[in-house]
């Protein structure tokens, strides 16, 4: 069984959402590495998933009061379409992402992981939230003022907010099996 999920950043004028394929007993875990290739995150801070009253996040900072992210399976949240979750990655930044369960595919061949569609850029790392990504917008509209040569020295290069490439994403997650194990391996959350 396969579910159609969409991803949207909360917070964000005009929006920026994927519509994904993942397989329906997926971990928490891979949803989370899913998110990441899908929006463009770098997968370098912490994060978490709230389903109703319940926190799950990864195994290394969890307490009693938190399920750990590689035990909980999606289907166990999505039962029905329309259900959603909030992902939460970088606390300080607070990115928070609302995902939805859109359908339910019984019989599926396709290949998953997959993105089937979304808009616009996620926002840098370590931008300084919300404001700090309005800012970043505000600056690369105008190459005259002082802080846009900071910021793309910064950014390393000229940020694009409207910019995004399905066929890029979808060759990201070409490599998914590879991409999870290197960041199993150490090289992220």
């Amino acid at each position: 069984m396969v579910y159609q999920l969409l991803i949207e950043l909360e917070g964000v004028e005009p929006r920026i959402w994927r519509r994904v394929r993942v397989e329906a007993d997926c971990t928490m875990r891979t949803l989370h590495h899913v998110i990441q290739l899908a929006m463009g995150w770098e997968n370098c801070h912490l994060y978490q998933f709230q389903a109703g009253n319940e926190i799950i996040t990864q195994i290394d900072f969890v307490d009693d009061d938190f399920a750990e992210d590689h035990e909980v399976y999606i289907d166990e949240y999505f039962t029905k379409v329309g259900q959603k979750m909030v992902y939460e990655y970088d606390f300080g930044d607070s990115w928070r992402h609302t995902i939805r369960l859109e359908e339910i595919i019984e019989n599926d061949d396709d290949i998953v992981p997959r993105c089937l569609g979304g808009e616009r850029n996620c926002p840098p790392e370590d931008i300084g939230g919300i404001p700090g990504y309005l800012n970043i917008i505000e600056v690369m509209k105008n190459p005259r003022i002082p802080e846009y040569e900071e910021m793309v020295d910064w950014y390393g290069g000229v940020y694009d907010s409207e910019r995004f490439r399905l066929d890029l994403v979808n060759e990201d997650f070409e490599e998914f099996d590879d991409y999870v194990e290197d960041t199993e391996n150490g090289w992220g959350f």
